[in-house]
């Protein structure tokens, strides 16, 4: 996959922050945004939502495959054939929507799924920026062990509990935040009259301003010397809050009291209960500014509406020079103590136009293939060690079991199990009918062969990726399972002397099927190292870092498990020679090689020079 780096940024804690659950970040611009972490039940009942439209897509799909079944039926141009085509098409659009729904939405929309938007929650990296498409993939897939035990998402329970930032394991690695969406709150400045303008914050706290008012109504009650003295002594109390003044030369104590109190008042009254509003000089900033806060927010909507790319050179400029603008004065309301509302929501302004601006731009075909055709075989290359043992740990089982098995029949009969014991006894047969280890037409046809065993395939090695999460002991128990399973396999079909049988259908896709997996299996056992052997950087810097470059591993498995897929559902089974199989199954192996060997050196040597300068 291409991939995008955004610019480093640091972390801090929110000195004003209006609730404890609150994260910093600092833009660019060096000004800080702060996030709201959103909490456990907002993404619980996010998921709820996210399953069931999910739900809903899986049935809409379903049933649409029903009625154009059944009307092809009734009016006769339906085939056996094509019933099963369109099942192919069923199974493929139903991975598709289990495991795109949320990369898509997250990767592609700004972080948000239906169920998250609903409940104005997000996901953005650590730094505050939009997440990547890598980024959301990984955290995706790593929902097949946050979801353990059985779906009961235990373990994302207990890791979001038990992090700072309520991150689950795929948060972890993929370096990601699930934020709450701010909303709007009444700002007090914007109610500030000119008077209060002018006069500043309140001086006054709720009690002293308490004991002020009391004596201004009750003054007038009192005998001169006892109110004379009473306003003294309320003054001397009141000199640390009031300050030098130059008009109390000019008053008595009683008179100064009574000018203080009007003017307090009216403080007060603009700043609300407790004095909310912030300085004359924020009321001032807000005023002058507010023309052009709301300009950028009808831009915000706008661009997250159509895009940046729809808006045009011209606005997409002045949009930029808003944010840039509204950054500045974010940081100028900080230093003119404006009130935690005006912060917050320019805080929620300046973080939205960052998420928009420094967006990763959106995966073209043109760049996902370069990527394929050089980039992915080049990152193999360079990771060419944790590849290597994940082949040593598939193949090794696989070899001792083989050996085992033809040694002992017996043992072959247990770890075989009674589906390939049954097509080795009936391999001769099938043999002399014609037919060979699969048959397409008592498949379901090719194409339901290709949907389903590339969709299985894809899960498997997504499944051997996301448990190297667990340091990669749950990697390495999937490869030595499958070694050991395939092992077993092919020892069973040697004992009946059926070796030619059987290879001359693994053969075909075998060799690029095979690789697929190892190549998996070494992506989950290169992200669990971060645990083991992190190297100069912290295991959470690591985990992030190899997780985000493993993730890209996956994306070419993918694909070459599509064509893997491909000759076997449509190749493997057929009717073909013997021999055209092993040459064809040849020609794939030495394509493969080369493939992997020479393609990308370009992308492989600009990889090493970063490494080289990691070190």
């Amino acid at each position: 996959m291409p991939t995008q780096t955004a610019p480093a940024v640091a972390s801090k804690t929110v000195a004003y922050a209006l609730n404890d659950r609150q994260v910093d970040i600092e833009t660019p611009e060096h000004v800080s945004v702060g996030y709201e972490l959103a909490d456990l039940g907002s993404r619980f009942t996010a998921m709820l939502i996210d399953q069931l439209v999910m739900t809903v897509v899986a049935i809409v799909i379903w049933l649409g495959a029903l009625a154009v079944g059944v009307a092809g039926a009734a009016s006769g141009v339906g085939s056996t054939n094509g019933a099963m085509v369109l099942f192919a098409l069923v199974i493929g659009l139903g991975f598709l929507v289990s495991f795109g729904y949320r990369v898509y939405y997250e990767g592609l929309r700004d972080g948000q799924t239906i169920g998250k938007k609903a409940m104005k929650i997000r996901v953005v990296q650590d730094g505050g920026f939009p997440i990547t498409l890598r980024a959301a993939a990984i955290r995706n897939l790593l929902r097949l062990v946050d979801m353990q035990p059985v779906a009961t998402w235990g373990i994302a329970a207990i890791a979001m509990m038990l992090h700072s930032r309520t991150k689950r394991l795929g948060d972890m690695a993929a370096g990601t935040v699930v934020v709450r969406d701010r909303t709007g709150q009444a700002i007090p400045e914007e109610h500030v009259p000119d008077t209060a303008a002018a006069v500043g914050r309140p001086l006054l706290g709720d009690q002293e301003f308490g004991a002020l008012a009391m004596y201004v109504a009750r003054r007038a009650t009192l005998d001169f010397p006892v109110r004379m003295q009473l306003a003294g002594t309320l003054l001397q109390r009141l000199d640390a809050r009031v300050g030098p003044d130059p008009r109390r030369a000019q008053m008595t104590a009683d008179q100064y009291l009574g000018l203080l109190h009007d003017e307090e008042g009216v403080r007060r009254r603009a700043a609300g209960a407790g004095g909310r509003a912030g300085s004359g000089q924020a009321t001032a900033l807000f005023r002058r500014q507010k023309p052009l806060w709301a300009e950028y927010d009808r831009m915000v909507e706008e661009a997250r509406g159509k895009g940046l790319a729809a808006m045009g050179e011209t606005r997409v400029s002045r949009f930029a020079g808003l944010y840039r603008e509204l950054a500045a004065d974010l940081a100028r309301a900080r230093t003119y103590g404006g009130s935690p509302e005006l912060l917050f929501t320019l805080e929620r302004s300046v973080g939205a136009g960052h998420n928009l601006l420094y967006r990763a731009p959106a995966s073209r075909w043109i760049g996902f293939r370069r990527w394929l055709l050089g980039g992915f075989p080049a990152l193999v290359r360079k990771r060419w060690k944790p590849v290597a043992v994940a082949a040593m740990l598939l193949y090794l089982p696989a070899v001792l079991t083989f050996a085992a098995v033809r040694s002992d029949p017996a043992l072959g009969r247990r770890l075989g199990g009674p589906v390939i014991l049954e097509r080795a006894e009936a391999a001769e047969r099938r043999q002399a009918e014609g037919k060979g280890y699969i048959n397409a037409e008592e498949e379901g046809g090719s194409a339901f062969l290709f949907s389903y065993i590339a969709s299985n395939n894809i899960k498997v090695a997504f499944g051997a990726y996301a448990a190297g999460i667990t340091a990669g002991v749950g990697t390495a128990l999937m490869l030595v399972f499958n070694g050991v399973s395939m092992g077993a396999a092919t020892g069973v079909f040697a004992n009946f002397g059926q070796s030619l049988y059987l290879w001359s259908f693994l053969l075909v896709h075998g060799a690029i099927e095979l690789t697929a997996i190892c190549i998996a299996g070494g992506a989950g056992l290169w992200l669990g190292s971060a645990f083991l052997l992190p190297g100069r950087m912290t295991r959470r810097e690591a985990l992030v870092k190899r997780g985000l470059e493993s993730v890209s591993m996956i994306g070419g498995v993918a694909a070459m498990l599509v064509v893997a897929g491909i000759f076997e559902g449509f190749v493997s089974p057929s009717h073909l020679p013997t021999a055209a199989k092993l040459s064809i199954a040849a020609f794939l192996a030495v394509g493969l090689i080369i493939y992997l060997a020479l393609a990308g050196r370009d992308e492989g040597a600009r990889m090493a020079a970063e490494a080289a300068g990691e070190r």
